[in-house]
């Protein structure tokens, strides 16, 4: 801002300014995160050990003291249960882990920068011609 010429004042002023950087921080949000759980199968093959009964027939020659049966009678019935061992599969669902899952803050630093402007003051002299400077009072 200039002040106006007045023969009682030869002083002038002129104000210059400049841009100053201010630097703040704001947050805003990043990303958005869900979990969830999922199930995944996978096939497990075991070989168990199993037993089976099998019926096993003796044949033994007979010598005429221990002829049973030889009366006519008839043969006595004989009945057996033979037994097999089947694997047998059940499932139980056990917990095996828990997750815990928790926001942290992590501080580091970024580097900013930018343009300033301010304001310099020129002086440009211009000489006057001869005729001009004598004709001041």
């Amino acid at each position: 801002m200039t002040t106006p010429h007045t023969p009682e004042s030869s002083e002038r002023d002129i104000v210059l300014s400049a841009e100053k950087l201010q630097v703040g921080v704001v947050r805003v949000p990043r990303e958005r995160v869900r979990i969830s759980k999922r199930i995944t199968t996978e096939v497990r093959t075991l070989e168990v050990p199993v037993r089976v009964e099998q019926l096993v027939v003796r044949h033994e020659p007979l010598d005429g003291s221990d002829a049973t049966g030889a009366s006519g009678e008839a043969p006595e019935e004989l009945v057996l249960v033979l037994h097999e061992e089947v694997p047998e599969v059940s499932l139980r669902v056990r917990p095996t882990e828990q997750v815990r899952v928790r926001v942290r803050q992590v501080t580091g630093r970024q580097v900013v920068s930018d343009v300033l402007r301010h304001e310099e003051v020129d002086l440009t002299v211009d000489e006057l011609p001869q005729e001009s400077r004598t004709a001041q009072p």
